[in-house]
């Protein structure tokens, strides 16, 4: 560099330290996200406790009549904080009950707008089907873990009218506030698959050009419930079952991303869950989001209650290949049918392995894989709530009998699945 241009250089970089914004404007730091007020309220390191005052007579209505989905106001307190005149009902499909109502929590049912820590509504789960209390929490962990947008979940012990009412667990609702904060948009549109318990299974068959087929059932509107789009989820299933194989993956792009599907459906699989997308009892438990100006969803796993309860051993074809055609997924099949999907859909299966058996760095003696670990965290966290709890289906043993076959789970499934995945790629 000749002596001019060193004169130059120094001149720039001495202007550039005189001027305090030219120096700013090389070093800002990229804007921070502000933190969510609700992680406290989602905080699994510690068992919650919420206080709902109601009426009494509202509280036993609410009971007697658990089938039905009427709204009772009542009072609610989390540590110092209170929300009033808010709404409670009953809910849930095969979970629900007179004797320990599972519950849906409305801040702004009769106050317009209320809020609690930013959230609209969350759900209070009764886990009158899981007498472990945690399939649900550690499934939706592990999608986390897998790195798939869920709802976040904490245990609580509920005390109605200071009368305790047992354990439950706090689940973050699937609205426009989790929209916003798992994909940092909310208006689009939201879809819940509704499924009844007296439904036929559906398995995602065309059902031909009507829209009314598909909303307001099974796909019931969440969100912009007066203007919903039911032409777009029409179409995508007539391309998912009609579509010819020359142009099926182009032509179903812009409504689904195959490779996202096949993940979720994967660690579904991986975790047993036998009243998932792949289920015993047809396509169930899933919300449909359709992104804002676009043709494209995305699906958001929902209520794992029978994840884990089939054992370690739960086929990796279960409900795939193992059933008559007619009760097979038509999605599920149709995106299979493609060896590169295939192989993703086995290379997550051992990412899921991999996952739930990860040792903590941190601690060298402990030999114990993520799930285990989670399994005993949660068990000293709740099972005095648990075994106290008055309204529970099951007995103390039987919950000690569940916490016991997850550990089977947690210290098998790796393995399983393993050999599953060897013998699958052997017969390719």
């Amino acid at each position: 560099m000749n002596r001019n241009r060193v004169r130059a250089f120094l001149a720039v970089a001495a202007l550039v330290m005189a001027v305090p914004g030219l120096a700013v404007a090389q070093t800002s730091p990229t804007p921070t996200i502000p933190p969510d007020p609700a992680d406290q309220f989602f905080d699994d390191t510690v068992l919650h406790e919420i206080r709902l005052t109601i009426n009494s007579k509202d509280w036993q209505s609410l009971k007697i009549h658990y089938l039905e989905n009427t709204y009772y106001p009542a009072d609610f307190r989390w540590r110092d904080q209170v929300a009033r005149n808010i709404g409670v009902r009953s809910r849930g499909t095969g979970s629900r009950s007179g004797v320990k109502p599972g519950l849906r929590v409305d801040f702004d049912r009769y106050t317009t707008d209320q809020k609690f820590l930013g959230l609209k509504s969350f759900v209070l789960r009764n886990n009158t089907q899981d007498a472990s209390n945690m399939h649900e929490r550690i499934s939706m962990l592990f999608f986390r873990r897998m790195e798939l947008a869920v709802s976040r979940e904490a245990h609580t012990k509920l005390f109605v009218n200071n009368a305790y009412a047992g354990m439950y667990t706090i689940v973050e609702s699937v609205d426009k506030p989790f929209l916003k904060k798992a994909y940092n948009e909310n208006d689009g549109y939201l879809f819940k698959y509704d499924y009844n318990a007296d439904d036929k299974p559906y398995y995602l068959e065309y059902r031909g050009s009507d829209p009314a087929q598909y909303v307001p059932s099974p796909f019931k509107p969440e969100t912009r419930e007066s203007d919903p789009p039911p032409q777009a989820i029409a179409e995508m299933i007539r391309i998912i079952n009609q579509e010819s194989a020359a142009i099926f993956r182009s032509t179903i792009a812009q409504y689904l991303d195959l490779q996202k599907f096949i993940k979720h459906i994967a660690v579904e699989m991986f975790l047993g869950d036998n009243d998932g997308f792949n289920g015993n009892y047809g396509t169930n438990n899933f919300y449909l989001y359709r992104f804002e100006n676009k043709n494209l969803f995305t699906f958001i796993a929902w209520d794992k209650s029978n994840a884990f309860i089939d054992g370690p051993e739960y086929p990796i074809w279960h409900n795939i290949y193992d059933v008559p055609e007619a009760n097979r997924n038509r999605l599920t099949i149709r995106a299979l049918g493609y060896d590169d999907l295939r192989t993703l859909f086995l290379d997550t299966l051992l990412e899921c392995a991999k996952s739930l058996s990860q040792v903590d760095p941190t601690t060298p003696a402990d030999t114990r894989g993520w799930m285990e670990r989670e399994i005993e965290k949660e068990h000293d966290q709740i099972k005095d709530g648990v075994l106290a709890d008055p309204d529970k289906p099951y007995t103390n043993a039987d919950f000690e009998n569940e916490v016991e076959n997850l550990r089977n789970f947690a210290r098998q499934r790796g393995d399983f699945v393993k050999n599953e995945v060897a013998k699958a790629r052997g017969a390719l």
